[in-house]
């Protein structure tokens, strides 16, 4: 996610919902995931994404996103999902409130290689077998998105 420390800032106790982009992308039985660097979830394995900029279309974000957290370029081939992830602090305030789009993206070249970066504090080619152990700990939501993800890709042209 790019932006500056007063818009990353307006995302905790938001006055509106912000709207974030993921992508499930898959390459040869595994599939890409990050550890987030940042709140909500910080230090949690989960897809790549992040907020919409102003003036991008949800395919721009999400392919911009993937690209800048794992240095893996993708072509969005169709959206999976839409999910809200609402996170309340103790006193029951919304202090996280974003509506994601999740896609489908396929990689634009045969790239095993990662490059970690922006809102990522790691990157990991996941074998799909492995998707459901402790060592990822992934959220009910978001093991959900990749098995429509994985239906999605049967249908999907290369």
């Amino acid at each position: 996610m790019s932006g500056s420390s007063s818009d990353r800032a307006s995302r905790e106790y938001p006055s509106t919902p912000m709207v974030g982009v993921a992508g499930v992308v898959f390459s040869d039985g595994d599939v890409l995931l990050i550890r987030r660097g940042r709140e909500p979830l910080l230090g949690a394995w989960s897809l790549p994404g992040g907020v919409l900029e102003v003036g991008e279309t949800t395919a721009e974000g999400v392919t911009r996103e993937i690209f800048e957290e794992t240095g893996v370029r993708v072509r969005p081939v169709a959206m999976i999902a839409t999910l809200d992830r609402i996170v309340r602090d103790d006193a029951g305030l919304v202090r996280y409130h974003y509506v994601l789009i999740e896609w489908l993206c396929l990689p634009e070249a045969d790239t095993r290689e990662l490059v970690c970066g922006d809102d990522a504090v790691a990157a990991a080619w996941v074998p799909l077998r492995e998707i459901y152990s402790e060592a990822y700990s992934l959220a009910e939501p978001t093991l959900g998105v990749i098995e429509q993800a994985l239906k999605l890709a049967e249908t999907v042209e290369r």
